[in-house]
Formats: structure tokens, sequence, C-alpha cells
């Protein structure tokens, strides 16, 4: 009989390289929030897949850019301190950019920094090009990563060869006990899983730069007795004039927000949900330390 395997495994990528829908699909649940916008993940966020033998804690990184605010600052160092810390990581590329600029030299930083640890590079939406087309694209990562321990064509948004990646990923955990209930499939409270769906709807809703100078905030989270669940939740912008954006005219955007947010926060939680949203101006908070560890980034 083969021993238990678990372990981290950190998800590390430039932005949208496709680490939140990968950690999701391995979950089964929302356990990151998801846009087509860069930079959704600000934290570290945990997904867990228990399976027979071995257990699998995935770590969700912000998207590794150059960063020009003190956010961007922190989500970078925390991207790097989670591959540090991990037992396994994977290193995602979207095969539908170059292997250029920020891709090649994040490859190239992960070779050297986290040399001691195995790396596994997943090429990830080969969806959408054509198989004669990835040839290349595998010759070169391995050219720039020779000692990786695998390199494995996958598209986490289509679910193909997801076992595949799995497989080589089990192979380098250690051998140990499960390291959280079988029955949990993130660590993050409800609070904060209810500040991270509204966002995502923030996100959705907003163009340009806005959605990047806001955050959330849970006031209150409170059972009612009705069973249902009451919460009171700020979004926070950088600026005056993004105030009445956010709003919409005659209150129409916060009231969309608000639902899409409600909605799935009730198939979440499995209970009604009352969802209040205000708006609050908090000039440049992505740039303040007390702001940023209040919201955990």
């Amino acid at each position: 009989m083969s021993a238990h395997r678990s372990g981290f495994v950190a998800l590390l990528g430039v932005a949208n390289a496709g680490k939140s829908t990968l950690l999701n699909q391995y979950v089964g649940a929302k356990a990151a929030i998801v846009t087509p916008k860069p930079q959704t993940t600000r934290h570290r966020i945990l997904g867990i897949r228990t399976e027979p033998g071995r257990q699998f804690v995935f770590v969700d990184t912000p998207g590794i850019h150059a960063p020009r605010t003190k956010m961007g600052e922190h989500m970078v160092q925390k991207a790097w301190s989670a591959a540090k810390d991990a037992d396994v990581v994977v290193i995602l590329q979207d095969v539908l950019r170059p292997l250029a600029g920020a891709q090649e030299a994040l490859l190239k930083q992960a070779r050297e920094t986290l040399r001691a640890l195995p790396r596994i590079h997943a090429l990830n939406k080969i969806d959408a090009i054509r198989k004669h087309e990835l040839l290349p694209r595998l010759d070169e990562t391995q050219r720039l990563d020779p000692e990786a321990k695998a390199f494995v064509p996958i598209s986490a948004l289509k679910g193909e060869n997801l076992d595949r990646l799995l497989d080589a990923i089990a192979e380098h955990l250690p051998e140990q006990p499960a390291l959280y209930p079988e029955d949990w499939w993130t660590d993050q409270s409800q609070e904060q899983l209810a500040a991270e769906y509204v966002r995502e709807k923030v996100f959705m809703q907003l163009r340009e730069e806005v959605p990047f100078q806001t955050a959330v905030v849970v006031e209150r989270f409170e059972p009612v007795e009705d069973g249902s669940i009451e919460i009171d939740a700020t979004i926070l912008v950088a600026k005056r004039s993004h105030k009445p954006i956010v709003l919409g005219k005659a209150g129409a955007r916060i009231k969309a927000i608000g639902i899409a947010a409600r909605r799935e926060l009730e198939a979440l939680f499995g209970r009604h949900v009352r969802l209040n949203l205000w708006v609050k101006v908090s000039p440049k908070w992505f740039e303040r330390e007390g702001v940023l560890r209040e919201l955990g980034i």
C-alpha cells in the first residue's frame, strides 16, 4: 500500500495566466474570483482538493508584474513568498502570449529563485491553439528550465489534461498525512469570501483604471433569526470622481453589483442573503500600509 501524500502547491504566473481558473477547477468551487482583468487576485488563496491517498493544498498567488504601487509591491512579494514556502511549484504560462518579456523573465527568475523546489510547467490555454504550434513552445520552455520535473500542456478552462498535471504534482508531494480535514475546500472565512465575491462583481461592472483602485471591506456579517445572513460591505475607491462611477446613474450600477453578488453568495451559503453596499472615498488607499494590512494585502 502506497504512503499518503499531501502538501502545498503554489500556482505561479503572470497576470491572467489562468491560475485562479485552475484552482477553481481542482477544488470544484469558486475559491478564487476570476475576471478578464489583470491583478484580480490580491492575496494568497488556498484551495484544497482531497482524494484517496493524497491531498493537494493549492496556493493561488497574485500575478507577477512590475509593481507601480505599494499594493503591487506587496502582491508580488506575497507571490514569491508563497512559492518559496511550497512543496511543489506549478508555473503557469499563457500560450496565446509570446514566451518573451514578462513570461520569459518569470521562468528565468523561478529557475534561479526556486532551484531547490520541484517545478512543473503548465502550458495553459491549449484549447485555443493548434497542436503544431504547441511543440516549439514546449521546446522553448524546456530550454529555459531544463531541470523542471514536468511540462504539461493544459486547458484550465476546458479541464483538458488536468488529471495528468495532478499526477505529475502528486509524484513530488511529501509522504505525510492530510493537512486539512477532507471536507475543507478553502481556508477563507465566510467574510473573506463575501468580500471577494463582491469585488469580483465590481471588477466586472467597471472599466479601465477604476477596478484596480477599488477594494471591499465587510463591516458586518451576521446570521439572522429567520435563517438568512445580513452583510454590510463597503466598496473603497481612491478618488472622489470614482464614487459616482461605482454608484451609476440613480444607483443603477451598485444595485447591479449587489444583485449579482447576492445571487452567488446565496448559492454559496445555501440561504437568503441581505447584502447592503456602500461606497467610501479613501484617497490612495493602495499606497497606505494600514489599509493594506486591514485588507490582508
